[in-house]
C-alpha cells in the first residue's frame, strides 16, 4: 500500500512540475510579444497575466519581479539567436550566399513567431544608453554573431573594417524583420529579404 501511496504522490507532483514548466513558457511567451509590440516598460505584470488568462498572483508566483521576466525573455531569445552565428562559424570566407542563408534563416524565425525574430532589436532600442545591465547583456548576445561574421569578411580585401561591417549587416537584416511587421499586408519579409539580398548582389 505504501509502494501505491508513494507511486501516486510521485505522478501527482511530476503533473506539478510539468504543468509549473508549461506556465513558466507561456509567461516568457507573453513577455516576448508584448515586450516586442508594446516595449518593456510599458508593460505590466497586469497585462502579462491578462494575455495569458493568469493573474497576478500567478505570474509573480514564478517570477518575483518584471525584471525576471526580462531575463527569461532575453535568455530564450538567447538561444535562438545562436542560429545565426552557427551560420558564419560554418564558413570559410564571406560570401553573397551566407548572406543569404542568415537572411532566409532570419526569414524563417520570423514565420514561426514575428514578435520573437524583433523583440531582440526592440529591447536593444529601449535599453540602448540607458545604463541598464540588459544593455550589457545584449551586447553579448550580438557578438556572438558579430566576431563570428566579422571573421568571414577579413577574408574581403574591399572591407576596412570588418567589425563595423558584420554590426551594419546585423541591424539591416534584424530591420527587415522590423519593417516586414510594420508594412504587414503591404510587403512580406520574403519580398523584403529578396530585395536587400537583390541588391547586395548587384553591387
Amino acid at each position: 500500500m505504501c509502494h501505491v501511496t508513494n507511486i501516486m504522490a510521485r505522478a501527482k507532483n511530476n503533473k506539478r512540475d510539468k504543468q509549473a514548466e508549461e506556465t513558466y513558457f507561456h509567461i516568457v511567451q507573453a513577455g516576448v510579444k508584448l515586450f516586442a509590440r508594446q516595449g518593456y516598460h510599458k508593460t505590466t505584470i497586469a497585462d502579462l497575466a491578462q494575455a495569458i488568462g493568469l493573474t497576478t498572483g500567478a505570474i509573480l508566483h514564478h517570477f518575483p519581479t518584471k525584471e525576471d521576466i526580462l531575463d527569461a525573455v532575453v535568455d530564450w531569445l538567447q538561444r535562438g539567436f545562436h542560429d545565426y552565428a552557427k551560420i558564419a562559424d560554418s564558413a570559410q570566407h564571406g560570401s553573397i550566399a551566407v548572406v543569404e542563408e542568415v537572411v532566409r534563416t532570419m526569414c524563417n524565425h520570423f514565420h514561426r513567431s514575428p514578435e520573437a525574430t524583433i523583440c531582440l532589436p526592440a529591447l536593444a532600442t529601449e535599453f540602448a544608453g540607458g545604463n541598464h545591465p540588459i544593455e550589457t547583456r545584449l551586447k553579448g548576445i550580438y557578438d556572438v554573431f558579430v566576431e563570428s561574421f566579422a571573421r568571414i569578411l577579413q577574408t574581403n580585401n574591399d572591407i576596412s573594417n570588418p567589425r563595423a561591417a558584420a554590426i551594419a549587416f546585423l541591424s539591416a537584416a534584424q530591420g527587415i524583420a522590423v519593417q516586414a511587421l510594420l508594412r504587414e499586408g503591404e510587403l512580406t519579409v520574403d519580398e523584403l529579404a529578396d530585395g536587400f539580398v537583390s541588391m547586395l548582389q548587384r553591387w
